[in-house]
């Protein structure tokens, strides 16, 4: 009986140390001015493509090589700290059985130097979630993705039309897109009580040759979200359409 015993707590250990490990959504660290953040970033080697409404807009070389929407992050600026998109947990939904853990290390470790030691958000999903991320049943993945426009040569739409805030060429060809949402849309935040979370905007979008595609917004919000529920979200389920019409009228 004893042997029996020792054997399942064994069995037992084990197990809570296979168990996958939780990874934080964003990435905190002290308040700085937009002006210092942005000297900060830069003297870390990123390269700064936008500021929105106390949104920087950044990128390095190690994040265009995905050739996915992780070619940038959102760095979200207030009184109170520095909101980050940690690039480990957005590597692990878009890149999927081809990310291997700690592949953006490099890039934390950049963020550390420019913004001091920033610790992870109470906002997180287990890692063994994160591949085949989808909110619940019925609900999109990542691979669901929405086509908003059609063309031959789409992607000269994007020169001098207000509603983009940048654009990056990928080093595969295609084009990743910022779009500028109507007010009217990005009070969302507001009726979640998720201002502080601003850092999930701008919306991008990629540009092919002859078509631009986003991710399913009812993905994404939800993925940049965890922490909310399902009667949270619908409070904004009008939300998913009215982004995806903004980008549509963007390439009109």
């Amino acid at each position: 009986m004893k042997k029996i015993i020792t054997t399942l707590m064994l069995f037992s250990s084990l197990n809570i140390f296979a168990m996958a490990e939780e990874i934080s959504t964003y990435l905190i660290g002290s308040s700085f001015s937009m002006q210092q953040t942005k000297a900060k970033l830069k003297a870390s080697g990123f390269d700064i493509l936008a500021t929105n409404n106390n949104v920087i807009t950044i990128t390095n070389e190690k994040l265009q090589a995905t050739n996915t929407y992780l070619a940038t992050l959102q760095v979200y600026v207030n009184d109170l700290n520095i909101k980050v998109q940690n690039p480990e947990y957005f590597a692990a939904a878009y890149l999927g059985e081809k990310y291997k853990k700690g592949q953006f290390e490099t890039t934390v470790q950049a963020l550390n130097t420019a913004l001091g030691t920033l610790k992870g958000s109470r906002e997180k999903l287990d890692e063994k979630e994160l591949p085949e991320y989808h909110f619940m049943m019925g609900m999109p993945y990542f691979d669901d993705r929405i086509t908003v426009g059609e063309g031959t040569k789409i992607y000269e739409k994007i020169a001098k039309n207000k509603d983009i805030l940048y654009s990056l060429t990928l080093p595969n060809g295609t084009i990743l897109v910022g779009h500028k949402l109507k007010p009217t849309t990005t009070n969302f935040l507001k009726t979640l009580k998720q201002r502080k979370n601003s850092q999930i905007l701008p919306y991008e979008a990629i540009v092919f040759s002859d078509e631009v595609q986003i991710m399913n917004p009812k993905f994404y919000l939800a993925l940049s979200l965890p922490q909310l529920s399902m009667g949270e979200f619908m409070k904004i389920s009008d939300i998913p359409s009215r982004i995806e019409e903004d980008i549509i009228n963007a390439y009109k």
